[in-house]
Order: structure tokens, then sequence, then C-alpha cells
């Protein structure tokens, strides 16, 4: 009798939680998969009506008539050339007197997404919407600056837009049509221009944002001791180790300790001694600090519909992408995810497998730099190659590894003084001119890639800046001695935070900048910059420091596609 009750009630749990999984299932193409705060949904509609800041009359270029070619090719368009030409238009047309008071603190609860081609999208089309930022009495904004990021979503596939400020508070946020069906724009407010003023012109110039704990020791006799970086000040009763071809003027300095010599430095561990610091200032900036303003989203409905368009070919066959190299301009449109594929739309990417990846990087020596996110790369690499756990596979030190047999001559290093929860040896790892200055150049058939990025936004930006214009100057020597080696380097990514607090220490504004600051200062040297932003930022997943291997496998592809371009050879 017990048996039969409890099958019973076995039944009806089983029945219960199956209906469950269906329900929750067909919320699917409503729900992002994005840890973030959640802000009431504004305002969406579709207008029929120009709007007064931003002209759509006979003087803007219509991006379709940018990309159509006569025989019916589809061209992808730089998007800086679309971003000057939108800018000239805009900037034809005065902001009304007035409006030109309302400046208030941005609602996202207030703010507008107009979908501004209301008509039908058809695949192979661009469509975009306009975003009016408005105060919290619904008065459109005059002022710029806040930092967007946008998508397009549904079951089928995942892509990312690009937005356009008119520094009026008024955005244009473009998509390329990619696939037929529903889909839902997603908008995030990441800071209001006021936090992305604050970050700019306070906290990113604030020292001791990354510290560590030194370690000294001389047989029994152990001392801790902070240590930073310093550009300037008293550098009296202090350890210094300086690094002029890596950090230029930016010092590594500790607390001298009491009984040991500085040359005993054995190990670092990073700290904080900023939240005290952190908390009394975002006490004094609460209306731009706090999560209702940082992480809004903004999700369109309904859903915009795109059709097939009016051709037997195929959207790939009608695509005209050039071959993967050097230099290329950032694209309109980076490209979209199917299920776990990207597709490119900078230049022709393809699927790689096993064998195809052997005869590309047969007879070259591959070296990676970087942080966490390039042993991601590290790993991918290892396990692509179907060496992760070969005897030639080795972990030299936690910064340090490397494989060299006849599948592949690999090595991947970390560099100095990183950020974590690990306890690290003094001086583990090697900066880049400490690698490529001292290679073999008698062959030169090296695939260098290098990605400085993550642990940056804790360093001061003057700091920073000089950190990436000596790199470049590593580069620069190492392409004189190797022209034509294979120089790559992997962009930064999106990474969202829940806490208040991270959305400053650890900006998603600052990761962005030294997004910028990587095409603005790496590009025109015959570097290969591997775009990553959009295509993480797309991905339907939550955007971590640490992203799926999924990704790093497209990551990689998008790498081979670089290194051999025309193909397994």
């Amino acid at each position: 009798m017990r048996n039969t009750k409890a099958i019973k009630y076995t039944i009806c749990f089983i029945t219960s939680l199956l209906c469950c999984i269906f329900i929750y299932s067909l919320k699917w193409d409503t729900r992002i998969q994005y840890s973030i705060h959640k802000a009431q949904i504004p305002m969406y509609r579709q207008a029929t009506q120009n709007i007064s800041i931003f002209h759509t009359g006979k003087n803007e270029s219509l991006i379709e008539d940018i990309t159509k070619t006569e025989s019916g090719k589809i061209i992808m368009p730089a998007f800086a050339s679309i971003k000057e030409a939108r800018l000239k238009t805009s900037s034809k047309v005065p902001v009304p007197v007035s409006k030109q008071e309302n400046t208030g603190l941005i609602n996202s609860s207030k703010t507008t997404v107009i979908l501004k081609n209301p008509g039908v999208v058809k695949v192979g089309e661009f469509f975009s919407v306009i975003i009016e930022a408005r105060n919290s009495m619904g008065q459109h904004r005059v002022k710029g600056g806040e930092f967007w990021l946008a998508s397009i979503r549904s079951r089928q596939a995942n892509a990312a837009g690009k937005v356009i400020d008119f520094n009026n508070g008024t955005y244009e946020a473009i998509f390329f049509a990619a696939w037929t069906g529903n889909v839902n724009i997603e908008i995030i407010l990441v800071n209001p221009s006021e936090t992305s003023d604050f970050i700019e012109d306070t906290f990113w110039h604030m020292e001791d944002r990354g510290v560590w704990k030194g370690n000294f020791v001389s047989g029994k006799i152990r001392e801790t001791k902070l240590c930073r970086l310093r550009i300037k000040g008293d550098f009296l009763n202090k350890c210094e180790w300086s690094q002029p071809l890596a950090t230029g003027k930016t010092i590594f300095v500790c607390d001298k300790p009491s009984k040991l010599g500085c040359e005993t430095l054995a190990s670092l561990k990073s700290t904080s001694i900023l939240s005290n610091t952190l908390s009394n200032l975002t006490k004094l900036s609460t209306d731009i600090t706090r999560r209702s303003l940082n992480y809004a989203r903004l999700l369109s409905t309904p859903a915009v519909n795109i059709t097939e368009a009016d051709q037997e070919s195929t959207l790939l066959d009608r695509l005209s992408l050039p071959e993967c190299k050097a230099d290329l301009p950032t694209p309109l449109s980076d490209g979209f995810w199917t299920g776990k594929i990207w597709t490119s739309l900078q230049c022709k990417t393809r699927q790689w497998t096993g064998p195809e990846i052997s005869r590309c990087i047969k007879g070259k020596e591959i070296i990676f730099m970087g942080d966490s996110t390039t042993e991601q790369w590290c790993k991918g690499m290892l396990n692509l190659m179907k060496v992760s756990n070969n005897n030639y596979t080795r972990k030299l030190s936690t910064k340090h590894i490397t494989h060299h047999s006849n599948i592949m001559n690999f090595d991947f290093y970390f560099h100095p003084y990183s950020f974590g929860s690990r306890t690290h040896r003094y001086r583990v790892g090697k900066w880049e001119y400490e690698v490529l200055d001292n290679l073999n150049f008698s062959a030169c058939n090296y695939v260098i890639m290098v990605s400085p990025w993550a642990h940056y936004t804790q360093w001061v930006k003057e700091s920073l800046l000089e950190r990436l214009h000596l790199l470049r100057e590593t580069l620069i020597r190492f392409r004189k001695r190797c022209p034509n080696a294979h120089v790559l380097m992997k962009s930064p990514h999106p990474r969202n935070h829940q806490k208040g607090g991270e959305n400053v220490y650890v900006s998603e504004k600052m990761l962005f900048d030294i997004y910028e600051l990587y095409h603005e200062i790496f590009s025109g040297l015959g570097i290969h910059i591997i775009d990553i932003w959009d295509m993480n930022l797309a991905y339907p997943h939550a955007n971590t420091i640490h992203m799926p291997m999924a990704v790093v496998y497209q990551e990689l592809f998008m790498m081979f596609s670089h290194v051999c371009s025309k193909g397994p050879t």
C-alpha cells in the first residue's frame, strides 16, 4: 500500500516538473541570458514620423546604397565611414532651444527606443533603432556620453549592433539582418554619461587600485609588505624594480622590509586596500553609481520580423568578404552566431578540423602572450591538437606552458604583475620584449599573438598608455626583423557584473576604452587584430571574463583564418 502511494506521489512530482520545464522553455524568446539588473521596460514604438534631432531626409545616405554592388553582392561597409556620415548629417540639424536645459540624469524607464525603419526588413539589409535618452520628467536629454550595448536575439541566431552617439541625447543602434524570423532588440544602458565621466576623469586616475602583498623570505625570516605600481612619488625607504622596455616610467615599488633586503622578495599576491576609499567615493556619487542606472536592460516589444530576401542565393553566397589579413577595418556588423558557430562578416573565416589546423601550423613556432583569457586560447589549442595530456605538454611554471614535438611548437607566457587569488613567485611570467627580442631570427617562422587587457583596468591610465605604446615599439622591432611573420592581437571583450561597486571597479567602460586603444595604437602596423568584442557580446550566455570554450574555439578558428587565409596547405 505504501509503495503504491509512493509511486503515485513520484508520478505526480515528475509530471509537475515536466510541465514547469515546458512552460519555462516557451519563454525562451523573451529570456536574455544575462545576470544583470532588470529595469522597467521603456516605451517602445514603431515611429512613423522623423525625430526632430535625428534627420532622416534625403541628405542621409542609406546603408543599403553603400552595401549593394551592380552584381548584387553585399559589401560590408566600415563602421567608421557610416558613423562619420551619420554625424555629419546630424550636425546640420540644430537642437531646439526648448530642449537645451533638459540635462537631468537619465531615467531608463522613461527612455524611448524607436524603430527607425518600421517597414519590411529582409535578410541582407540593415535596420536600426533610435534611442532617446530621457530624464525622470520624460524630457529629452541633450547630453551624450551614455555607454550602451546593443544586440538582437532569437532562437535561431544572435548578433550585436553598433551604436552611434550623436552627442545630444540621441543614439542610433544599427543591426544587420542575417537570418529570418522574429528577433528581439536588446539595449543595455551600461553607464549613464555621468558615471562614464566619473570613471574617465576620476576613478581611472586613482592610484592603489592594484596592490600586492609582497612576501620577503630569507631562511626562517619572513616579512610581508605592500607593493604597488607608481609613476611618481617619494621612493625613500622603498624597494624599486623598473622595466623601462615594458612599463617605462612606471616602477614596481614595495615598502622596505625592516630586517631583509629587497632582493629577498619571493612572491606576490594581489590584495585590495581601496574598499573604504571606493565606498566613500560611491557614497558621494550615489546618483551615478546606483544599480538602477548601471546595467539597465531595455528590451523591445514587439519583436522585429525579418523575412527572406527576394533572392534565390543564400546570404553567404551574396556576401563579398575579403580574405582575412592585417589592418582590416571594423565592419558595420562583425558577424552572427547560429548555435555555437560564429559567422564573421569582417573576412572569410571557416570552421577548422584537426588535420587542417595541423597543416596550417606545420613548421611554425606559435607563441601566445597575455592573461588568463589567452591561457584559454592555450588550452583550446592543446585540445584541438589532442595534446593536452601529451608528455611533451609541460607546465614549466604557473605562467609558462609549452609543447614542442612533431605535432606543433607552442609556448604560452602569462605577463608579470597579475591580479588574482593565487600567490605567484615574484617576476614569474615574461614581458613581450623579453620573449620577442631574444628569438632566433634566422627562420622567422613565427606566429605571435599578444593580448594584455583583463588586468589593466586596475592600472592608472597613464601607466596603461605607456605600457601599450612600449608594446607597440616591441612589435615594430619584431616586424622589422621578421616582416613576414604573423603578429596578432586578441581584443578585450565585455564582462557583466552584478555588484554595484564592480560596475565601476572593473568597469566595462574601461574595457571598451582599452578595446578602442587597441585599434588606435596598433592599427596600420601590419598586425592582425582579432576583434572579439561583438562576438562575445552576442553569444547567448552571460558575459564573463572566461567565456565558454565554444566561444574560445570560434576565436581560434578566426586566428587560423588569418594565419592561413588561403586555407590549409
